[in-house]
């Protein structure tokens, strides 16, 4: 086999020659739609090794010659099948395959053949669905808007607002549809900052709730420091995958300032989450760190936005304030005085 190149029919025949002699084996794998999923396929280290993964009718990836085959690939597979080159000498076929679609199910042929074995495996994959949903939060210069997702859904899910007690109707609607599976985003005006507003998702097999509300401005001098608080529930800090991630929205601009994901990360300077409640400590302030914060924290069936306004002053600006402050409290005192003598002469006068 070697220095020489393997016929596209004669792959076919390899594979059919191993479904009469040789071993056999077949699996069961389940991947995420839209993520990565390996199918293994573990043979017999030998040398020349021949790799014909497929799917049906369909050439999934080809390996000989110590290199991808890809000319008679089939363009459903294009960049998206990888094999692990430096475990192929340890008897290690498997094959990745990148952004899991529905269509991708079904039952997949791996045919190995070196110069001592030949070895075909089986591999069923089956495509298992999980909705996503997410809240995001918008500031214009004119509105603030709540927007709730629900991507990867096989029925539109019924989606609900809440502020404060009262059940409102939402203000946007927008619905896509890819294939079988659908995606909705329902909008909210954010009309009194001071209520809690509640965005509930009924999906087929389970519910999904997502909590906004927002703190009181928090005022600061220019190089100072501010901590801003992080608003959460206990259950949410109990679930097994829970995640923490800090935003500041400032004109229509969104960055994402640090988070949590089982690990601490900081990805602006002058920033960093305290471990022990989440909140954001900002040191060495300057104007340009003003802006609205958010902080998502999110759990499998709810995520929680708390929006905080920091406001910081130029250091000259607050000295100002400050003097005029003084100063008017002076002219008042002053003020006050002057009334008193001239009300005491007044009576001396009359007496």
């Amino acid at each position: 086999m070697k220095g020489q190149k393997i016929p596209y029919l004669l792959l076919h025949l390899l594979s059919l020659c191993a479904m009469l002699w040789g071993s056999r084996e077949r699996q069961t794998v389940t991947g995420l739609f839209s993520k990565d999923v390996i199918l293994p396929c573990p043979f017999p280290p030998g040398n020349d090794e021949v790799i014909y993964w497929k799917k049906e009718n369909k050439n999934v990836l080809s390996y000989y010659e110590q290199k991808d085959q890809l000319e008679g690939q089939h363009p459903d597979y294009r960049n998206r099948t990888h094999l692990f080159h430096q475990n192929i000498a340890h008897g290690n076929a498997s094959l990745k395959l990148s952004n899991v679609t529905l269509t991708d199910e079904g039952l997949y042929h791996c045919y190995v053949g070196t110069e001592k074995a030949k070895t075909e495996v089986d591999v069923m994959l089956r495509v298992q669905v999980l909705p996503v949903c997410a809240l995001e939060y918008q500031k214009t210069e004119t509105a603030r808007i709540l927007k709730c997702y629900a991507f990867h859904t096989y029925l539109t899910p019924n989606v609900t607002w809440v502020r404060g007690n009262a059940y409102i109707p939402e203000t946007g609607r927008e619905e896509t549809r890819n294939g079988v599976l659908s995606s909705v985003r329902s909008d909210q005006n954010v009309i009194n900052t001071s209520d809690t507003y509640y965005c509930h998702i009924n999906l087929s097999h389970d519910n999904w709730t997502a909590v906004w509300s927002m703190h009181d401005q928090l005022s600061k001098a220019e190089g100072s420091s501010a901590v801003i608080s992080c608003e959460y529930s206990n259950n949410a800090l109990r679930a097994k995958d829970f995640t923490v991630v800090w935003k500041r929205n400032k004109n229509a601009s969104i960055s994402v300032l640090a988070s949590f994901n089982g690990t601490f990360q900081n990805h602006q300077p002058r920033v960093q989450i305290i471990q022990n409640n989440f909140s954001l400590r900002i040191t060495d302030l300057s104007v340009d760190d003003s802006g609205d914060y958010v902080c998502n924290i999110s759990a499998p069936h709810s995520t929680r936005l708390s929006v905080t306004t920091l406001q910081v002053e130029h250091t000259g600006n607050t000295l100002t304030i400050a003097i005029v402050t003084v100063t008017v409290i002076v002219i008042i005192v002053l003020m006050v005085i002057v009334v008193f003598c001239i009300c005491k002469k007044h009576k001396e006068g009359v007496l």
